[in-house]
């Protein structure tokens, strides 16, 4: 007695006869296998390394460096990270320029905030400036507050003023400046005696005029030397009128070289 043969494989309802792949032509339902799964691909190590520097702002052109090297890389191996890449040149591009304007506009005095002049010395727009370089006819701010002082009195005051045009609101103008003999430190006592003597009547008549009837309510005033400033060469007294009521428009200089 023999055994029948075992009946023939039944098509797979979805891909056909087991081990036979799905050809043009065939009837529907015989279908290929799905493709597998494509393996997860690593992301480049320089294009990460190249992001992250960027963002802190290493060394100049390095990330840029690197960037461009990873997608080189990205395109022979067919790694990710080809974004990131982009982004590092991209970011560090951005900043080599800022950084480059920077220089250039500091150079050029773009970014200098010292007041504005014309050919003849007047303020045209405001501007910081240390005390030793402040002129005579200037008007200027500062954070001191002129009620603070008396009449005559001695201040010694922050070391930088916001220079302004007269015709705009400041609490003081300087109508003169000078020098010190050099030599040892004399204290407080003899700079007030000698900051008295420079700032008196005289002088302030040869700026405003022998005419000018000064309103009633600007003070004299000046700034002078502190021990510290004199060791760091410092000798200049700087004499100004202000109103202690708050700021005050206008000048009263005679006349403008």
């Amino acid at each position: 007695m023999s055994i029948p043969p075992p009946p023939p494989p039944e098509p797979d309802p979805q891909w056909g006869p087991r081990g036979q792949a799905w050809q043009p032509g065939d009837p529907p339902g015989w279908n290929a296998p799905p493709a597998p799964a494509p393996m997860s691909q690593r992301t480049n190590v320089l294009a990460i390394v190249a992001f992250v520097m960027s963002i802190v702002c290493a060394i100049p052109l390095v990330p840029l460096i690197l960037g461009i090297v990873a997608l080189n890389q990205i395109r022979e191996r067919g790694e990710n990270g080809k974004g990131l890449a982009i982004a590092a040149i991209v970011i560090h591009s951005m900043t080599l320029v800022f950084y480059a304007f920077v220089l250039v506009a500091g150079l050029s005095g773009v970014l200098d905030d010292a007041p504005k002049r014309d050919t003849g010395g007047q303020v045209t727009a405001p501007g910081s400036s240390e005390l030793e370089n402040i002129r005579t006819g200037d008007c200027f701010n500062t954070e001191d507050d002129l009620a603070q002082y008396n009449d005559k009195d001695a201040a010694e005051a922050a070391p930088s003023v916001r220079i302004v045009p007269c015709d705009q609101p400041h609490k003081g103008e300087v109508y003169a400046v000078f020098d010190l003999e050099d030599g040892v430190y004399p204290g407080t006592e003899r700079l007030v005696s000698s900051a008295d003597e420079s700032c008196g009547s005289t002088a302030l008549t040869d700026y405003a005029g022998p005419a000018t009837k000064l309103p009633a309510e600007l003070n004299s005033y000046y700034y002078f030397p502190s021990s510290d400033t004199w060791t760091l060469g410092d000798r200049q007294v700087t004499c100004f009128l202000g109103d202690p009521g708050g700021p005050s428009t206008g000048s009263v200089r005679a006349s403008v070289p």
